[in-house]
């Protein structure tokens, strides 16, 4: 029975291999035809397209891209230029060719390189102007701009490319290989260079190698341009890589726009692409140089004070002895309208913190002038003092005398510097104290902490900052920031005011004793307030630099305050709500613009009377420690704070700083909220249609009502360059 059972199996298993291969051969024959279909469609499709209009208006046929390529890959130069099947796959055919792309005009930018376009702290998100173009030509004939044009190019034709890049002053051209801005390579560049209209053959880096394009498909780009002054001109053009095409500029019927900003406020930048050419470097941190344009980026240990762990006051006390403190400069009485600035005197500091503008060369014999012993007669030779060498003869020739020496004295200029400040130089930066002046002040500082029980097992670690401000008549006030170290290995910071009484006999080391109150909090709230119309993009920078300093500090003792006057242009309060901020107050007016009008409006939000305005305006760069300065330099009932701002020249940045000290201007303040108000706040009856001179006017009264101004250039406290064309929207 078993053996019936396998015969039968074994018949029904020969039968079934004779099926399969028919089925195979039926599957073969159907497979053969609808090749043979498919290769009969492209045909056709081939002899359509070649009839089309192809990139290059020269060409008018399709003629074979084997026979007539004028370049030849290698697998790896393909594998980089050309798109492969599955970038293709992924793509979406153009739904519609809207015929412009987007431009971004980022104007008050000086210099032709690329690199200062990309180095302005607006770029690329907050242009001046969001407008379109409807081909890849431009001369706008204007100086100090940059432009961003992106957008989508879609070829009508199948086939490689090359494209090319003819600018003044420097641009490039980055594509990329679908619709994705992440994918953006750069293709084609002048470089630090210029190129006449047309003139694609000047530098080999204005030519592209050939990258596959498909017919239908839309593959983003953005072309950079940077102008300085003179001819201004951009064109990227294209052509087929073949022998018979030439280039031509790209136009209409290959463009689309990437986003239409028409019904958009200039506050809207969400949409806006970033790319690896063009991306938002404001969260970056500066790099380290070994060979900065300016000291001032140096790297600072007062720029990050904040982060090292204050000393309990308990410590400290009782560690002087109080003394009254009533300085020969206080004023306290009411003087003549604008004369407070002739009354303002800087501090000094030690160490050196690089504020002087070493790099600038217009203002230098400004700075030197300021030393009693510089003879603008001799200029520089005045400092060489001649010596004799008893091996040499007379020099009786012409020209020059090789074997002549001199004896030189060390010469500190930034010690000699003039304290008032309307004599000031503008590049000159904050007065710097000499060792021999301020390391007294820290030894006596040291002996007393180690005359205290608690305070004795610690040693100085380093001198972080001493600040004088100068009394001839009376004595000198100092602020002293040391960084201690505990036995334990505990590192803490040391900080708070001393007054050393001036003595007619000459001591080892000075007697100091603790101004009676006159210390700083370093609790006190601070309400930073600006009132704004009208400018979105600087509002918008404004509210991310009080983001940054927030995120890196974790300062929760402060509160934004933004008054508007009604701007059209964003939604500030939206923008308020979404940020990472501990604090915000937001207030909403009517009509035209004030600025102090607005700023009291901010001052009359705040409630508690114990703590710091700052008032401030926008189109700044704000230091990480800018809090923290504000606290110590402010004093109820005694000091306010005024730090000098830097304005930027033309095309210079946070990265790259180099301007002036605005030491005529005193916007820009910390005081109070006792303090303003007993000084009466902002004059918003006088300076109510206009603003220039409001902060002059402050100044008078906050001398009059017997208050000391601190002034101090602040390291990387800066005024971005920008013209007034548009301002307020008046």
């Amino acid at each position: 029975m078993h053996h019936v059972r396998f015969s039968v199996c074994r018949k029904m298993f020969q039968a079934r291999p004779l099926h399969h291969r028919k089925a195979m051969m039926y599957s073969f024959y159907v497979l053969i035809v609808c090749i043979v279909f498919y290769f009969v469609i492209c045909l056709g499709a081939y002899y359509v397209d070649s009839e089309k209009l192809l990139p290059a208006g020269n060409v008018k046929k399709y003629v074979n891209k084997v026979s007539n390529k004028t370049e030849f890959p290698t697998a790896n130069e393909r594998q980089e230029q050309i798109i492969t099947k599955r970038d293709i796959d992924n793509q979406q055919p153009v739904e519609k060719h809207q015929g412009r792309v987007n431009m971004h005009i980022f104007e008050d930018c000086c210099g032709g390189s690329l690199q200062k376009l990309r180095s302005n702290l607006l770029y690329p998100l907050f242009p001046n102007e969001r407008t379109t173009v409807n081909r890849l030509s431009i001369s706008p004939q204007w100086k100090n701009y940059g432009l961003r044009i992106f957008g989508y190019i879609q070829p009508a034709v199948t086939d490689e490319y090359i494209f090319a890049v003819g600018s003044d002053d420097n641009s490039e051209f980055w594509l990329s290989l679908n619709e994705s801005p992440k994918n953006v390579e750069l293709l084609a560049y002048t470089g630090e260079e210029w190129s006449a209209p047309g003139e694609y053959w000047k530098f080999a880096s204005q030519i592209s190698k050939p990258v596959l394009l498909v017919k239908d498909f839309k593959y983003f780009f953005e072309a950079l341009l940077k102008q300085n002054e003179g001819m201004d001109h951009l064109q990227i053009a294209w052509r087929l890589n073949q022998d018979s095409s030439s280039f031509e500029v790209i136009t209409s019927e290959f463009l689309s726009l990437y986003q239409d900003e028409s019904s958009l406020l200039m506050g809207d930048i969400d949409h806006i692409p970033q790319t690896e050419a063009s991306y938002d470097r404001f969260l970056e941190s500066i790099p380290e140089s070994p060979n900065p344009v300016g000291d001032m980026i140096r790297e600072d240990p007062r720029d990050h004070i904040f982060k090292i762990q204050l000393m309990d006051e308990s410590y400290t006390k009782d560690l002087f002895p109080e003394c009254d403190y009533q300085p020969s400069y206080i004023i306290g009485h009411m003087i003549g309208r604008y004369q407070g600035v002739n009354l303002i005197y800087f501090s000094s500091v030690y160490p050196n913190d690089y504020t002087r503008q070493t790099y600038a060369h217009d203002d230098q014999l400004c700075f030197y002038k300021q030393d009693p012993s510089f003879e603008e007669s001799k200029g520089f030779a005045g400092y060489l003092t001649e010596v004799t060498d008893p091996d040499v003869q007379g020099h009786n020739k012409e020209g020059p005398n090789w074997q002549r020496v001199y004896d030189v004295k060390p010469f500190d200029a930034g010690s000699k510097q003039s304290a008032a400040a309307v004599n000031s130089c503008k590049r000159a930066g904050n007065i710097v104290m000499s060792q021999s002046e301020a390391m007294p002040i820290v030894k006596a500082f040291m002996t007393a902490l180690h005359s205290k029980e608690a305070t004795r097992g610690f040693s100085l670690l380093r001198v972080l900052n001493v600040v004088r401000r100068e009394d001839n008549a009376k004595g000198s006030r100092y602020l002293v920031e040391l960084e201690l170290i505990g036995s334990q290995g505990q590192k803490l910071l040391v900080s708070r005011y001393v007054y050393a009484q001036k003595t007619e006999t000459a001591q080892q080391l000075p007697a100091l004793c603790s101004p009676k109150q006159f210390n700083w909090n370093p609790s006190a709230t601070v309400h930073v307030i600006v009132a704004v119309k009208n400018q979105a993009r600087w509002v918008i920078q404004f509210i991310r630099e009080m983001e940054k300093i927030y995120r890196v500090t974790g300062d929760k003792n402060f509160n934004v305050i933004i008054i508007d006057y009604n701007s059209s242009d964003m939604d500030i309060e939206k923008r308020l709500k979404k940020g990472k901020l501990p604090s915000y107050k937001f207030k909403k007016m009517e009509g035209n613009f004030q600025r102090s009008g607005g700023l009291q409006v901010g001052i009359n939000l705040v409630e508690d009377a114990h703590s710091i305005l700052f008032l401030t305006d926008l189109h700044l760069y704000h230091p990480l420690n800018l809090l923290n300065n504000i606290r110590k330099h402010c004093v109820e009932g005694k000091m306010v704070y005024a730090p000098i701002v830097m304005r930027l020249d033309c095309g210079a940045s946070p990265r790259a700083p180099s301007g002036f000290w605005e030491t005529a201007g005193y916007g820009l303040m910390g005081i109070y909220k006792s303090d303003i108000d007993r000084i009466g706040g902002m004059n918003t009856a006088e300076f109510k249609d206009k603003w220039g001179g409001e902060d002059w006017e402050l100044l008078d009264r906050v001398l009059g009502h017997g208050l000391e101004v601190e002034r101090l250039h602040l390291r990387n406290f800066l005024h971005h360059f920008h013209s007034k064309r548009g301002m307020w929207g008046n």
